[in-house]
């Protein structure tokens, strides 16, 4: 029987999953959060249906995200929806696929278990663990040869994931709790305590893509907040800036720019000249943010870019996996799978 892959890339903020079909690489996108009912856990909705009734729903119905900071947890809701997911993906496309996750390197194994139990209940061929930062070097269509070197970052939703890559796979890696949502939650603070005014984290995300930047942000661009007074509980309008948006935001990329230079110090004494060449490369959500790149290549002086697809790319490399493992089943970059 024909071979069919799949990469799924199972983020706090996003599920995003790559699978062939009949007209090339697909690729579904969404928000990683169930609507179930609480008695009969029937499911309500998944990804943007669920994502909408955030906050919004009867005590009868539960809405959740089912990933916190990168790991499982709520492993029955994690479970549900990927089987929904992947079960109209099977029905329609294929059968017995392989399926290649995207992993953290501060997972312990019982997390990887976990993360390979969660799968399509009809036993996939073959389950597959690749690191995301590496994933994200494949998905970037990265030179992996040719002795190149390249400090991959991720800056997801709830972490962080930054490795040195070279043809021999990773030479040094860290994953770290730190991603965009919490920017949400620091704009949220921000917000509640300066005004009073209880916006919401799904409304605190909308702000932060409309308005956050970590470079020089604006005391003349506003906005206008719509929620409810945090003392009295009546519905309250306020204008913001961008700078009252913005303040405090910075801690925890500063913390992504320590880790980094943390790892790269591990590996080198002195930075070689190929490592110089080629930079920081930034993928994931988080690198969107404007200001980013440039505070991350100012503080640790390389060169940084970001990749073309930063959002999809670590999926797609879980996808371009297999052309690896095919071509060659002892590659040294393919993770292991005894888990």
């Amino acid at each position: 029987m024909k071979k069919h892959d799949i990469g799924i890339d199972i983020g706090t903020t996003n599920i995003k999953i790559f699978f062939k079909n009949g007209n090339g690489d697909e690729l579904l996108n969404m928000p990683t959060v169930i609507a179930v009912k609480k008695n009969t856990q029937k499911i309500i909705g998944i990804g943007k249906k669920a994502y909408n009734m955030l906050g919004k729903t009867p005590d009868s119905i539960v809405v959740k995200k089912p990933m916190s900071n990168g790991v499982v947890s709520d492993f029955y809701l994690n479970k549900l929806m990927l089987q929904e997911i992947l079960s109209k993906i099977l029905k329609k496309k294929f059968k017995k696929p392989r399926i290649c996750l995207c992993i953290h390197s501060f997972m312990t194994n019982l997390e990887k278990l976990t993360f390979k139990n969660s799968i399509f209940p009809k036993e996939p061929n073959e389950i597959f663990l690749i690191e995301e930062s590496l994933a994200s070097g494949l998905g970037a269509g990265l030179n992996l040869c040719n002795n190149h070197e390249y400090v991959i970052v991720n800056i997801g939703g709830g972490t962080t994931d930054m490795s040195i890559i070279s043809e021999n796979g990773i030479i040094n890696n860290r994953s770290i709790k730190t991603g965009a949502e919490l920017l949400d939650d620091i704009i949220y603070k921000n917000i509640s305590n300066q005004y009073n005014l209880i916006i919401g984290k799904a409304t605190a995300e909308k702000i932060k893509k409309k308005a956050a930047t970590i470079i020089d942000p604006s005391t003349t661009k506003k906005y206008t907040l719509n929620g409810k007074d945090r003392i009295t509980g009546l519905p309250k309008s306020v204008e913001v800036t961008q700078k009252d948006i913005c303040s405090k935001i910075e801690a925890p990329i500063t913390k992504i720019v320590d880790n980094i230079e943390d790892v790269i110090k591990q590996t080198y004494k002195v930075i070689p000249q190929k490592l110089k060449k080629n930079g920081i490369i930034l993928a994931g959500g988080g690198s969107l943010i404007p200001g980013v790149c440039e505070f991350i290549s100012k503080n640790i002086g390389l060169k940084t870019t970001i990749v073309k697809n930063p959002i999809n790319c670590a999926a797609f490399g879980a996808l371009k996996y297999f052309k690896l493992l095919d071509k060659n089943p002892n590659n040294i970059m393919h993770t292991d799978t005894s888990i």
